[in-house]
């Protein structure tokens, strides 16, 4: 693939040529009772097999638009990808039965295993966007062990995304389109387009390369910061923004977004999305020790073994609402400073204490073998000071946590694509932001037209506010103000998103 042609191929994009399959009607043996859902390159079906009486999935391939003299190959194609992911045999994975064509329509078609349950998609849709910490993890390590397996026998996925992660009802994550994803990316490829979702491909795939097992890493990583955040690493209104954050945008650690979480789970989420695929986890397995390594050793976890009978009884729990987002570099050095102080006053203390005790103690003995060195008696207050001292100490280190978390927050990103120009904030007619935009010279040269991504934090007081937000570009002759009304909290963090799109500023807070 020519990176000068790339455009991406969208699973929402409308669907021609496909072949609709009614009810009660047969694709090859098997009699179709139902569409499940479809996607960009085909339709799934539910359907009986007849011959040894079960359900299974039916998914169907397009081949419509394709040229005469490459239709051939891309058949042959199919029938190898099916073979590979035939070979596949994992409970974390959905299995392949069988692959043919349709007699009328000669549409290829895959049979697989029918999972009763729901996509990953929709169960983060009807969880608010993220999922408990446990509930992440157990799914990211179920699939990274299916991802091992699959890696090991040679079968690489490609698209790995929550629309192709199934959910079963006791609760397990099983991973589906292995094969399917391979073949309709060689499929869309030929044409010069990018097969899958941007936000969840490997910086690699987006370049054109071929992708490996550390891709699929990749993708899994993505999808486990989106679990624990409610937000994807790698956002943006249009398919190219999002390509260009995905290649060379670092996203914001997921410790940033709840307070609750720990440190450990940023080492883990960003060595999987690493820009350089040497720096990620090598395989799944070493992916999925990590993982779970930390859930044994995390105390703030519940018992992740309870968490299938939780969602076959009321499914996946929304979320609390996000914890505060505190700045560790203010805390430590809120910390360093009471630390200090509380030390001058212990020894303040200490000092004023010997002199009261130099008063009535006799005089110090000497020592005739070092006359250098003399004996000091101390009263025994020194445990008192201590525990004086410490409740001082944390009685000021609370004060000043206490005092951070009293701010509402906001994180603000301004999408761009200006060489120069100005971003100014008002919140409540009172100026806060006042930000140079700079471009980028040297810009990638499939990405020219791409928006800039510049981001600030600001702290305001809870409550209701009116934002009023102003882009100036001079040069793209480009003057654009906007209002916004929000409703502050504590613990909340919020995203206050400003896309300058054309002649048209937008703003939005999320």
């Amino acid at each position: 693939m020519h990176a000068s042609l790339l455009t991406v191929a969208s699973e929402n994009h409308k669907i021609l040529h496909l072949v609709k399959i009614q009810p009660h009607e047969f694709l090859g043996r098997y009699c179709v009772e139902g569409e499940i859902g479809r996607g960009a390159m085909g339709v799934v079906y539910r359907a009986r097999d007849p011959k040894i009486d079960r359900d299974v999935a039916i998914k169907t391939i397009s081949l419509a638009g394709q040229d005469s003299t490459d239709e051939l190959e891309y058949r042959d194609r199919f029938l190898q990808e099916a073979r590979a992911a035939g070979r596949l045999s994992h409970p974390g994975i959905v299995a392949i039965f069988d692959a043919a064509e349709d007699a009328e329509s000669r549409e290829p078609f895959l049979v697989m295993e029918y999972v009763g349950g729901e996509p990953l998609s929709k169960v983060l849709r009807e969880a608010g966007g993220k999922l408990p910490a446990e509930n992440a993890l157990h799914f990211a390590l179920e699939i990274a062990e299916a991802l091992a397996y699959a890696h090991s026998q040679g079968v690489i996925h490609g698209d790995i995304k929550p629309a192709n992660i199934l959910i079963t009802d006791d609760g397990h994550a099983k991973v589906a389109d292995f094969g399917v994803a391979r073949f309709n990316q060689s499929l869309v490829t030929n044409t010069g387009k990018i097969f899958g979702s941007p936000a969840y491909m490997a910086p690699e795939q987006l370049s054109g390369d071929v992708p490996d097992a550390r891709s699929d890493l990749f993708s899994l990583g993505v999808m486990l910061y989106s679990m624990l955040t409610g937000f994807r690493p790698f956002q943006g209104n249009t398919a190219e923004t999002v390509c260009f954050k995905v290649m060379n945008v670092e996203p914001v650690p997921v410790t940033s977004f709840q307070a609750g979480l720990q440190p450990e789970l940023d080492r883990i989420v960003s060595r999987a999305i690493a820009k350089d695929p040497r720096d990620r986890y090598q395989s799944g397995s070493e992916m999925a020790a990590d993982i779970r390594a930390f859930v044994q050793n995390s105390s703030s976890l519940e018992d992740t073994g309870n968490f299938s009978g939780r969602i076959s009884r009321h499914g996946v729990a929304t979320q609390e609402s996000m914890g505060s987002q505190i700045s560790s570099t203010f805390v430590w050095q809120a910390t360093l400073i009471v630390l200090l102080t509380a030390g001058a006053l212990a020894g303040w203390q200490l000092t004023r204490v010997m002199r009261e005790a130099d008063a009535v103690a006799p005089p110090p003995i000497s020592i005739p073998q070092a006359p250098l060195v003399q004996k000091i008696i101390i009263p025994k207050v020194s445990a008192h000071i201590t525990r004086t001292a410490l409740r001082a100490t944390a009685t000021a280190i609370q004060a000043s946590t206490s005092a951070i978390a009293k701010n509402a927050k906001v994180r603000v990103e301004i999408l761009h694509h200006f060489s120069q120009g100005k971003a100014s904030i008002w919140i409540d007619d009172n100026l806060v932001l006042d930000q140079e935009l700079h471009g980028d010279n040297q810009r990638h040269p499939v990405f020219r037209a791409l928006e800039m991504n510049q981001v600030a934090n600001l702290e305001f007081a809870p409550g209701k506010h009116t934002f009023q937000v102003r882009i100036v570009a001079p040069g793209s002759d480009y003057d654009q103000t906007e209002k916004i009304d929000a409703d502050l909290s504590i613990g909340t963090p919020r995203v206050l998103l400003v896309n300058c799109d054309k002649r048209q500023i937008q703003v939005d807070l999320r």
